[in-house]
């Protein structure tokens, strides 16, 4: 979860715990996880949803709108699922700044809920209009949605920054993961024919 890859801060007297299962996930998510990525050590699931295999998209093509075509097909796929709008949440794998999808407002007939830059009295980030929430993956750590579709993956090697993000990204799913990925990322993602 250490999206950052920081050192942990040493609070002397205090006890330290981690936790190697995982109660947010389905299942087949985190066997997916487990099977794809370098884990440090496997993770448990201990959430009782079970039957959502993840799903992976490539887009096609080296410009924007491969990526768009292909976010757009998973969100019909999503709410041809039975996701509401807002059960649904994009997660960007880019951060906010290099994001593709930062100056848009609609993604087809979707329009866009997207962090506004602002925050009001109350600390509480303000939002654009919209449908459809649209975050980046480091916004989005510690929130949740029913149904999570990870957009703008892609990636040369699984270098350990590219495991925190895929991660985190991932595991905000607590029903149902949509990834949308280059080929060369999907195909390093992607799950094999027959697997549970």
């Amino acid at each position: 979860q250490n999206l950052y890859g920081r050192p942990p801060v040493p609070l002397p007297g205090w006890v330290r715990m981690s936790a190697d299962t995982n109660y947010r996930t389905p299942a087949d998510i985190v066997a997916l996880l487990n099977r794809r990525l370098p884990l440090p050590a496997p993770v448990r699931a201990g959430s009782p949803v079970a039957g959502s295999m993840p799903e992976v998209f490539a887009w096609q093509g080296e410009g924007e709108q491969g990526l768009m075509d292909a976010t757009r097909r998973a969100i019909t796929r999503a709410i041809g699922l039975g996701f509401r709008r807002d059960m649904i949440a994009l997660v960007t794998f880019r951060g906010r700044e290099h994001s593709r999808f930062t100056p848009i407002t609609h993604l087809g007939p979707h329009r866009l809920r997207a962090f506004s830059g602002r925050y009001d009295l109350f600390g509480e980030p303000e939002h654009s209009e919209g449908d459809l929430l649209i975050d980046s993956v480091y916004r989005f750590k510690g929130q949740s949605a029913p149904c999570v579709i990870f957009t703008e993956i892609d990636f040369d090697t699984l270098d350990e920054a590219t495991v925190r993000k895929l991660f985190v990204g991932a595991t905000r799913a607590t029903m149902k993961l949509i990834l949308v990925a280059s080929p060369r990322a999907a195909a390093a993602l992607e799950p094999d024919k027959g697997e549970p």
